[in-house]
């Protein structure tokens, strides 16, 4: 068992994810099998990373598994509009434990690159345009949301940060940025959705698209993850 999940838990994960995307499109009648799926996707992904093996004894699994029953929780919270607030502290809980595991990489006091400050430039742009386009509809809710914009752009930088170690730079530019910049449009579209576009516009099927990004997220973020436990080390820079 344990072979078979080490060997095909991300194709049990896309399994999973593509009867979600089925049970959105053929309707209400199936939300039963919509929400029970988006609930276990992340268990199986966390499966997946669990059985992988670590055989050169690298830090940070622990933190890492920490991280992904938080975006657990955030997904099962989630299912309910009225758990909005509960499911992004738990998905809160996601980008701090992934801070705390890329700095053990390679952390924020080593040398920075020149792509480093332009991502610093361009995610503090991101999130001062997030406030001022969304921060009529978002009322109280403003400040928390803004924690969380910091929370997942520092992850994103943090991901970005670590491809200046040549230890980590393969995976971090081929899984880590692109997974947190798939993170950073799923929550940004959740977040136009939920406080401007269903109000005035709705948009049809616009939860697949928010899915597919997270769910590609989660895919090349776990892919990452795996690869780095499993692969040798290298002389860092």
């Amino acid at each position: 068992m344990k072979s078979f999940i080490k060997n095909w838990g991300i194709a049990i994960g896309i399994g999973i994810l593509c009867v979600h995307f089925l049970a959105q499109l053929l309707g209400e009648q199936y939300k039963m099998m919509e929400n029970i799926s988006k609930a276990l996707l992340l268990p199986s992904l966390m499966l997946y990373l669990y059985v992988q093996p670590n055989p050169y004894n690298k830090p940070g699994k622990n933190l890492l598994m920490m991280g992904l029953l938080g975006s657990f929780l955030g997904d099962v919270f989630l299912i309910s509009k009225s758990m909005f607030i509960p499911g992004m502290i738990a998905f809160m809980m996601t980008h701090v434990f992934n801070i705390l595991f890329f700095s053990k990489i390679y952390g924020p006091s080593q040398p920075r690159s020149t792509k480093f400050y332009i991502s610093t430039f361009l995610l503090v742009s991101f999130c001062f345009f997030m406030y001022f386009q969304l921060q009529g509809g978002m009322g109280k809710l403003i400040y928390p949301i803004l924690v969380y914009m910091v929370l997942i752009s520092t992850a994103a930088l943090m991901a970005i940060h670590v491809s200046n170690n040549k230890a980590t730079k393969i995976i971090a530019n081929s899984f880590w940025t692109p997974g947190m910049l798939f993170f950073l449009s799923s929550d940004t579209i959740l977040a136009f959705n939920k406080f401007d576009w269903s109000i005035h516009s709705p948009i049809p099927h616009i939860g697949l698209i928010i899915m597919v990004t997270y769910g590609l997220a989660q895919f090349f973020l776990i892919k990452g993850f795996q690869l780095y436990f499993t692969t040798a080390p290298k002389e860092a820079a």
